[in-house]
Order: C-alpha cells, then sequence, then structure tokens
C-alpha cells in the first residue's frame, strides 16, 4: 500500500463508476434513435443540437463551483469540500432521471406512402397513396422543391404504386424505323435535348430503333426543354410546385397533384397504338410513369413534408430529452476533472495523482461497454439499468463520504503575497496561450466526433457489424490507456503538452484513412485503438495544462474548458460534418470517403501548420527565462534566510521562479 494514497480510494471508485456508466450507455444511443423511428436526417440533427445545449451544464456549474469554493459575495468559504460532493451528485440524478425518460416517447411509425411521378401530353402530376388517421391529402402552398425521377416508362394507366414493369413495345413489323438520329430526337413540337457524344437512339433485337421517355418544360427564358430518359441515366431532378388535389373524392385511396408549370411528355404514336391495342382499348389511358428517387429524403426533397408521421411530435420530445439530458453528464465531467485536481492537489514539483484517478475512469469506460454490447446486444433498455445501478453506487460514495479530500485550492500559487508567492509577483498572463490551447481542443473535437458520433451506424452496416464490436471500439482504447494514464503527467512532462496535441492530429490522419478501407468490423479495432492518445492522453494533457495556466479561484472554469471545446463545440461541429457521411440525402457510400478523406486531408494540413508553428515560432519566442530574486530582497525573504541570501524554494517547479513551466 505504499504507493497507494488511502485518500483517494473513494475518489477512484466515483471515477470508475460514472465512466462506467457513461461506456454503457453512450455508445448505444445512436442505435437507440434508429430504434425510436428517428431518420438518419434527424438522428444527425440530434448530434448536432444536443451538444450545443449540453454548453448548458459546464457554463453554469463550473462558475458556480468556483463562486461556492471562494465563499465570495457574502458565501461563507467552504472547507469540506461538501458543495462539490453535492453537485456532482444532484447532476448524476439528473442525468439518471433525463435518460430513463427517452424510453416512455412513443416511437415514430413511419408509413411512407407510394408516391409516382406521371405525366402525358396534357401535363404532369403526382400520385400518392393516402395516408394518416383523417386520409387527406395535403395543400403544397406555393412552396417548390425537388422530385429526382428514374425508371422511367411508358405504361398504360397511372398508379400511385410504380411496378417497374417493362415498358410495352410493339411488335416489330409495326415499329416505325427511324431514318436517323434526328428523326428520333425532333419526333415532336419544340427544340429537344441533343444525345450525348457516343450515344444512340435504343435499338431492339432486330436493330430497329425504339423510343424514350421524352419530358419537357419551359425554361426561364420560356423555351421548352426536354429530358430523355435512358437506362443508363441518373436520376433526372426536376424543380416543380403542386396543386391541392380537388378532383378525387374522399372515397378514392390516391390523391392526385398536379404541376403548377407548364409540363408534358411526349408518346410516340407507335407506342400509343401498341398501348391502347391499335385503339381497342378504351380504358388504357397512355402515359410515361417514373419512379420517384428517394422521395421523402432526398435534399430539399418536395415529398418530405407530406410524408405520414413527418411532423411526428416523438422527434421533438426525443430532441428536447435528449438536449436536456446531455447538459448533466458535461457538467458532471467539468466538476469531477476539478475535484480530481483539488483531491489530489500538487508537489513541490509539480507532480501529483491526477493520471492514477483518471485511469480508474479509464478502466470502468473499458469495461462495461462490450458487457452491454455483447450480453445485451446493445439494447437501451439493459444499457439505462446498468447506467442507473452504476450512477446510484457513485451517488451514495458522494453523499456519505465526507472524508473524500475535496476542500477549496490553496489560493497562494496565483497571488502576488504571501511567503511563497513572492516572486510569483511577476507571473504573466496566460489568457492567450489558454484560449489557443481551446482552439486546439475544438479541433480534436470535431476530428473525433465526426467518428464517434455515428460509428455505431459504420459498424452495424459493415461485414461482421454487431453491438458486441460497438463496446469493443470503446476497450480497445480505454483499456490500454489505463497503463499510461498511470504514468501520465512524467509521459505529458516528457514529451510536451503541444507535441502530444501535435501527435493526436497525426493519429487522425491515419484513423479517418483507415476507416475509408475497411470493410470488416473486427479491423476497425485497429484504428480505435488510437483514442489511447486522441481521447485518453488527450483529455489528460488538457487537464494539466490547465491546472497550470488557470488560477486556483479558477480551478473549475479551467477544467470546463475541454468539455465545452472538445465535447459539446467540437461534437456538434463534428457530428454535422461527419454526419454527411450518413445523411440520407446523399450517396452514403460515396459520400462516406470523401467526407472521411476530406477529414484526413484536413488533419495532414493541420498537423504540419501545428507543428511548424509551434517549434519555429512559438517555442522560441515564449521559451521561459530565469527569475532571479528582486534586488534588493524582500525583508521577508531576507529574514526567512537569515542571513540575507535568498535561497530558492524547492515550490519553484524545475528550479525556475514560474509556476508549470514544463515543455509546453
Amino acid at each position: 500500500m505504499k504507493y497507494v494514497n488511502s485518500n483517494l480510494i473513494t475518489l477512484k471508485c466515483v471515477l470508475f463508476l460514472v465512466f462506467g456508466a457513461i461506456g454503457s450507455l453512450f455508445p448505444f444511443l445512436p442505435l437507440h434513435m434508429n430504434d425510436t423511428g428517428l431518420s438518419k436526417d434527424e438522428s444527425i440533427l440530434v448530434s448536432i443540437i444536443s451538444p450545443l445545449i449540453a454548453l448548458l451544464g459546464p457554463l453554469v456549474a463550473a462558475p458556480l463551483a468556483d463562486r461556492l469554493a471562494s465563499g465570495i459575495g457574502g458565501t461563507p468559504r467552504s472547507k469540506t469540500g461538501r458543495y462539490l460532493r453535492m453537485m456532482i451528485a444532484s447532476c448524476l440524478v439528473l442525468a439518471t432521471i433525463f435518460y430513463w425518460l427517452l424510453i416512455v416517447i412513443p416511437p415514430i411509425i413511419r408509413s411512407p406512402p407510394n408516391v409516382s411521378f406521371v405525366c402525358d401530353e396534357r401535363g404532369g402530376f403526382i400520385l400518392q397513396d393516402r395516408c394518416g388517421a383523417d386520409k387527406t391529402c395535403y395543400n403544397w402552398g406555393s412552396n417548390k422543391g425537388s422530385v429526382q425521377v428514374k425508371n422511367c416508362i411508358f405504361s398504360c394507366n397511372a398508379t400511385s404504386s410504380y411496378a417497374g414493369e417493362m415498358t410495352t413495345l410493339p411488335p416489330d413489323e409495326e415499329i416505325h424505323e427511324f431514318n436517323s438520329e434526328s428523326d428520333y430526337y425532333d419526333s415532336g413540337d419544340g427544340p429537344i435535348l441533343e444525345p450525348e457524344i457516343g450515344t444512340l437512339p435504343p435499338t431492339n433485337e432486330t436493330g430497329i430503333f425504339v423510343p424514350h421517355p421524352h419530358m419537357c418544360y419551359r425554361n426561364g427564358s420560356g423555351g421548352m426543354v426536354c429530358e430523355v430518359y435512358t437506362e443508363f441515366s441518373h436520376p433526372i431532378t426536376f424543380r416543380i410546385g403542386l396543386n391541392a388535389d380537388q378532383s378525387s373524392s374522399e372515397a378514392e385511396e390516391t390523391c392526385k397533384y398536379s404541376f403548377v408549370d407548364d409540363f408534358q411528355c411526349r408518346l410516340n404514336p407507335d407506342v400509343v397504338k401498341n398501348l391502347t391495342n391499335d385503339g381497342q382499348d378504351d380504358d388504357c389511358q397512355p402515359v410515361v410513369l417514373c419512379e420517384i428517387h428517394r422521395p421523402y429524403s432526398n435534399k430539399d426533397s418536395l415529398l418530405r413534408r407530406s410524408q405520414c408521421g413527418y411532423d411526428n411530435i416523438s422527434f421533438w420530445l426525443y430532441l428536447f430529452i435528449r438536449s436536456v439530458a446531455d447538459i448533466f453528464p458535461a457538467a458532471a465531467a467539468v466538476l469531477i476533472g476539478a475535484a480530481v485536481v483539488i483531491a489530489t492537489r500538487e508537489t513541490s514539483t509539480g507532480r501529483s495523482d491526477v493520471g492514477k484517478q483518471f485511469a480508474a475512469a479509464a478502466l470502468g469506460f473499458g469495461i462495461f461497454a462490450p458487457i452491454i454490447g455483447g450480453c445485451a446486444n446493445g439494447r437501451f433498455l439493459d444499457a439505462m439499468i446498468c447506467f442507473t445501478v452504476l450512477m446510484a453506487l457513485a451517488v451514495l460514495i458522494l453523499i456519505f463520504d465526507s472524508r473524500m479530500p475535496l476542500s477549496p485550492p490553496e489560493w497562494w500559487w496565483h497571488t502576488r503575497c504571501g511567503l511563497l508567492a513572492l516572486p510569483m509577483s511577476s507571473v504573466r498572463n496566460y489568457g492567450y496561450e489558454t484560449a489557443a490551447l481551446g482552439v486546439v481542443l475544438f479541433l480534436l473535437g470535431v476530428f473525433w466526433n465526426a467518428i464517434d458520433s455515428f460509428l455505431p451506424w459504420h459498424v452495424v452496416k459493415i461485414v461482421d457489424g454487431e453491438p458486441l464490436i460497438i463496446g469493443l471500439t470503446i476497450t480497445i482504447g480505454a483499456l490500454p490507456a489505463v497503463i499510461f494514464l498511470i504514468f501520465a503527467e512524467r509521459i505529458v512532462d516528457y514529451c510536451g503538452h503541444n507535441n502530444i496535441l501535435i501527435f493526436c492530429f497525426v493519429n487522425y490522419i491515419c484513423h479517418h484513412l483507415g476507416l475509408m478501407f475497411i470493410e470488416n468490423a473486427a479491423y476497425l479495432l485497429l484504428c480505435e485503438w488510437m483514442e489511447v492518445f486522441t481521447l485518453h492522453i488527450m483529455y489528460i494533457t488538457a487537464v494539466l495544462y490547465l491546472r497550470h495556466l488557470v488560477p486556483r479561484k479558477l480551478t473549475a472554469c479551467g477544467q470546463a474548458l475541454p468539455i465545452v471545446a472538445h465535447f459539446c463545440l467540437g461534437r456538434s461541429i463534428g457530428a454535422a460534418l461527419g454526419g454527411l457521411a450518413y445523411s440520407s440525402e446523399y450517396d452514403s457510400e460515396r459520400n462516406f470517403q470523401e467526407v472521411h478523406r476530406a477529414f484526413a486531408i484536413a488533419a495532414t494540413v493541420i498537423a504540419v501548420v501545428y507543428f511548424l508553428i509551434y517549434h519555429f515560432y512559438l517555442k522560441p519566442k515564449c521559451a521561459p527565462g530565469m527569475h532571479l530574486p528582486p534586488d534588493p530582497a524582500p525583508a521577508v525573504v531576507q529574514t526567512v534566510n537569515g542571513n540575507g541570501s535568498y535561497t530558492p524554494l524547492r515550490v519553484y517547479h524545475n528550479s525556475k521562479s514560474k509556476k508549470g513551466h514544463f515543455r509546453y
């Protein structure tokens, strides 16, 4: 027990339990959003907004904790640190309550109605099944939006249920033989778009030309422009407005919305003749029928508003409850960071047991995630039960352990009077350095959260993806970090704070490149191992750095910086940018590659620029010099040294008179 501080055992237990609870719940929240029925875009929106709302936690809790510690403004100064224990316990209780409320939100039942794009020579219209409890047709108003069509065919009758049947062609002897390409593309009134270079009109097995659907509309100058759909065409985008349905009765199951603007589809006479069986089928109304490509999820989709369940109250409830719930873990993380700095104190060489405390946190963070992922298959109810039990145990320790060393920190480190502080009267202003650190943590937060916020989605969609792998992605980074964190302060002192942060950017280059090429879920663990540095070592580096930069009377506010910059602002922006790889508005497979390629390039640029600026400008310019005692030495120092000579006190780190000058 020589190397174990018995006063800090209960603090280690609290860290183990709290971060174990976070590890058992947070990795599986993206899967719960899917189970609730949120669309990908709605889930991304939650991931963007909730971290911004969570800012309220650190911004309120940190100043309040520092105020209660100092006793300013007539408030009695705390001597036991009970204020800090009660604040942490309250945050844990409130977090548990609000996360439980997510379970009672009614799931969103999405029933996208069948819809199809139809046009003939008289105009165009959208056919959509009625949906919802009232079975009414939507009133579009004057708004316009995009509709993408594909698989366009000639059909006998318009229907909202696109079956994708093959175009009915006339018998070979009845097919009109076009004399040239121009005959085909100029078969109607008005100018037609010419075929693409290198393409020819379609032919059947006998080599006879067969027409393709022509969809024509007036452009901004009033001219008629036609789009020709072939089997090789990409989805064609039309920006249209729709009229409210006034033709169908309430008994009908389909709504018919005509286009606001002039629109027509050209029908070749031979196709019409064949569809109507040479005029004998009176029930056949020849039209061009198209499938609508992702009608309710495309970017700027006109039809999105008419989807059943689109305005479901469950989404807004989920967004509100989740945003409020995220406030309290963020606040608790700030207060726990301040508690660790306060409880461990600092020795005369600037070393303490900060890393050992967070090693217990990493241990809990890595143990419970694979248990929920493997044994409970990532079910949210099981995760919440584990989360609640661990949080309850942590709260009980915080309430009943009155001997936890959380009394407020000594102010003399940054005061201008007092024996030990006297040579520190020249302590420089660290404001710019603190702000720069905040910017770096924000950028690291963007890179990390672009991966972390949606990694569960990526895991379950690739080969061998399952909830156990989601849990192991946490474990593979957390458990090795335990060893590093035990010796964290020596590692940080030796490597230097900024060198470690630069190394984190280098890791993100490899991490994002790895995601681009890995197609088996198990191989993702090779990338997630990098979180030893990009998450755990990064965070402890920020804690230690801010411990030196921020005055002791602002201990909690200082520890709020990495939470605000990295886990709130960085998480929000990272979710917004990383969400492009998963948004239903884009081709997810292609954009996944492009998004992570862009992140890898950005990480490379930032790492190089950061390295050059720090090592060739900031480090030489800002290197601290030796600070000699005042001449003549103050009487108080002369008295202490007896003969009037000055002997440096051991409190000055590395024999310098500025506190905390390690290799920043």
